[in-house]
């Protein structure tokens, strides 16, 4: 050890005589400093607007990310004459003349290299001082996490620059060649991509992304031995090419030493990737970079194994993402939930259907003389996939899951006992459907395995909104929608259709009933009231129109739709269109309006009706939205042409002027059971049209507060709350003053500083 210290100090004392270190240096520093201190200036003008920020400390994974861009550039100036130097000066003969190993040698030159970049990151360490003394609360350990993958990036970068090296006496083709191996372990995770073995080996082996978690705070026992293993091999091949230049033995001997440190290197990379023997540590102070509490507790329940199968249609347009070369990057998606349910089995199957997708109406306008089967093979060929893989129309018949999916590309999450349910390709407009896995999503999935998922009924037989049509006023995209992640479907609920015309089934834990174009029968009523009576829960979406037939049975528990409609002043919107906001009670009863007031949003309900509460025995009731206090608002009578015509506020003719409840909570405790109503004056808010499209200068919030609704009806159940702790380094104790300064600092005197001190060193070199 004594010997690899005294050539790692005369390694730096070589590698500082030099101006490159000192200019690398230089540059690295002007390089932080135009990336980090523009985004505390951002932070700064942002609070001095009134704005106020969110997780500051993130400024310095920003500044981690922007390095990682342009990291290996430095990497082979400062290796290429490491080695090399030495070959062409012919002082290799000397040290391996001397008492000294070929690995004293190398790993003395290997921590030089590491201590030089303990001074490039140091440079990190004047920044995070700073942060020190004006961000409030910063989160140290996710910092200094991100630190360290930098910083293990540079030391493998140094092993492969050493390596390169040490082959060459020429210093240019040391630099090229590090960087083509930079280049080749950058892109080695597309190579053979077919073979289940090669395509996990190649992908551990690729470097690109691997400082990624830790710049995200999250420490992988993978990513750590990576840095440990690549290095490894890279110092143990330069350590035998360096023994190899003395030592003349047989060529098939010294090979295999080489082939052999590149197996055992594979071999202990491919274990370190298998999820089971994987750990982690999330250094983030709100653990956001590992599952919320609630996804965690839900895959608790899932004992046994468990198996995601992806099921690929390769003529439709959302082929491209699980493609075999794209199969590790998908398995990414799941890492959260693999973390804990080790033993998950991901599989991938291709097969070929007719389904309604764009792509294949095109592909057989295109080719009308071409058999499905021909146009599978077509597209197998260009898609360099063989077509022997996929399953045929009949196998899938055969296997049955598909049937209700139309064979459309879809993942069958399946548990040991049988049980299985679907998480599908979600369209995110532009026409294609991804297969990206959302947390709140996989959770719902999840928890629909572990438990008999809630079933929502929607009433029907009354003109009320319907879940299987598509219009602008149906209520498809909020409940049905197979290809809408934020359905209640794809949240984990069971969808019906429902009548009063027999007793409601006790299946139905969520009865909805919007807005009424005629009275309900008396046998309708008194199944209705049975429901209720009986504590079933029920969410009632009324509208100015229906107020009398929704009146009809809303009295049962202490709830009357006020006749007419609100209006309020709007601009260039209609006076109908109410932005109803949290009210003081709502925000302290649900999280949901909390999070809506702190953004500032609304609930957008184009034609709504003011709702009036009674006391009722047994219920209390919760205001969750009211109307705008500030938009001069009234309740108005007379339901006019709000396009055409002037409205005016007319007391005497019943126009009320206030702020109205526009939607409500009731609660009641009926045996061991709290039976739990909402009550909005709308049912346009949730309908297709207002879940797709948003208004200039409204900031609406409805999907959010579907989600609030039917978590609160469920019971916590569904949809999952993934919600993370809030971030509390929210402030930075700056001005537009004083910033001003830090960057005529940091930008400015910092590295000028550094230039004059290497200045009067070379210059007192030159001296002596």
């Amino acid at each position: 050890m004594r010997m690899i210290l005294k050539i790692a100090k005369t390694e730096l004392q070589s590698l500082f005589y030099s101006p490159i270190a000192w200019m690398t240096l230089i540059i690295f520093t002007i390089s932080i400093g135009v990336t980090i201190v523009p985004s505390f200036e951002n932070i700064v003008i942002n609070q001095e607007m009134g704005f106020s920020a969110r997780g500051v400390s993130s400024v310095y994974a920003k500044a981690y990310g922007a390095i990682l861009g342009y990291l290996y550039l430095f990497i082979p100036l400062l290796t290429m004459n490491v080695v090399s130097r030495d070959l062409s000066g012919g002082t290799i003969k000397l040290l391996q003349s001397s008492p000294l190993f070929s690995y004293q040698i190398i790993l003395g030159k290997y921590v030089a290299l590491m201590v030089f970049g303990l001074a490039l990151m140091g440079i990190f360490i004047v920044y995070l001082i700073f942060g020190l003394f004006t961000i409030q609360n910063i989160d140290i350990p996710y910092i200094l996490t991100g630190l360290l993958g930098l910083y293990l990036l540079f030391c493998a970068y140094a092993a492969i620059g050493l390596f390169v090296s040490s082959l060459t006496s020429y210093q240019v083709v040391a630099a090229l060649g590090t960087l083509a191996f930079l280049s080749v372990l950058n892109y080695v995770n597309r190579i053979w991509q077919d073979i289940d073995f090669i395509r996990d080996l190649t992908y551990w082996l690729s470097m690109k992304g691997r400082v990624s978690e830790f710049i995200s705070g999250l420490i992988c026992s993978e990513d750590v031995l990576y840095f440990i293993i690549v290095p490894g091999m890279f110092l143990s091949w330069a350590i035998l090419r360096t023994r190899n230049r003395v030592w003349r033995g047989n060529w098939l001997r010294r090979w295999g030493q080489y082939l052999g440190v590149l197996f055992v290197s594979l071999f202990l990379g491919y274990l370190s990737s298998r999820p089971v023997l994987m750990c982690y540590h999330d250094s983030t102070r709100e653990k956001s970079q590992t599952l919320s509490v609630n996804s965690q507790k839900i895959v608790e329940l899932l004992d046994g194994g468990l198996t995601i199968t992806t099921y690929t249609n390769v003529l439709e347009n959302d082929v491209w993402q699980t493609l075999p070369e794209n199969i590790n990057s998908d398995k990414r998606e799941f890492r959260d939930f693999v973390r804990f349910k080790p033993e998950t089995k991901l599989r991938y199957e291709y097969f070929y259907a007719d389904t309604d997708d764009d792509r294949i109406k095109q592909l057989k306008q295109r080719f009308p003389d071409m058999t499905l089967e021909e146009l599978a093979q077509q597209t197998c060929e260009q898609l360099d996939l063989n077509f022997k893989r996929l399953l045929s129309p009949q196998e899938m018949q055969e296997l049955g899951v598909l049937d209700d999916e139309g064979y459309s590309s879809v993942r069958v999450i399946q548990r040991e006992n049988g049980k299985y349910t679907f998480l599908r390709f979600y369209d995110f407009g532009g026409g294609m459907r991804h297969p990206n896995v959302n947390e709140a999503t996989l959770a719902a999935a999840y928890r629909r395995l572990a438990i008999n998922p809630p079933v929502i009924g929607f009433l029907q037989g009354h003109g009320e909104r319907s879940i299987v049509k598509t219009g602008e006023r149906d209520y498809t995209r909020f409940s049905t929608a197979k290809y809408v992640e934020s359905s209640m479907l794809n949240q984990g609920f069971d969808i019906v259709e429902t009548s009063l015309d027999r007793d409601i089934s006790d299946e139905i834990d969520i009865l909805v009933i919007s807005a009424l174009r005629s009275s309900l029968t008396e046998t309708e009523l008194t199944n209705l009231e049975k429901y209720i009576k009986a504590g079933g829960n029920l969410i009632v979406l009324g509208e100015p129109s229906s107020t009398k037939w929704m009146n009809a049975f809303t009295g049962l528990f202490g709830v009357q739709f006020l006749e007419g409609c609100i209006v309020q002043s709007q601009g260039k919107y209609q006076p109908d269109l109410i932005q109803s906001l949290p009210s003081d009670e709502g925000v302290n009863f649900w999280t949901t309006l909390r999070t809506m007031r702190e953004y500032e949003a609304c609930v957008a309900m184009p034609g709504c009706a003011g709702i009036a509460y009674t006391l009722t025995e047994g219920f209390s009731m919760v205001p969750l939205l009211i109307s705008d206090s500030v938009s001069n608002g009234w309740n108005e009578r007379d339901i006019a042409d709000f396009m055409n015509d002037t409205l005016v506020y007319n007391p005497e003719n019943g126009d009320m002027a206030g702020v109205f409840i526009t939607g409500a909570a009731l609660y009641r405790n009926i045996g061991e059971k709290e039976q739990r109503i909402v009550v909005l004056g709308d049912s346009d808010w949730a309908s297709n049209v207002e879940m797709m499209n948003g208004r200039e200068g409204i900031h609406s919030y409805n999907n959010m507060l579907i989600y609030g609704i039917f978590r609160w009806m469920s019971y916590d159940a569904l949809p999952v709350d993934v919600g993370m702790p809030r971030k509390i380094d929210n402030y930075l104790a700056l001005n537009e003053n004083n910033i001003d300064i830090w960057k005529i600092v940091f930008m400015g005197l910092l590295p000028l500083g550094l230039l004059i001190f290497v200045i009067v060193l070379q210059v007192r070199r030159r001296a002596r």
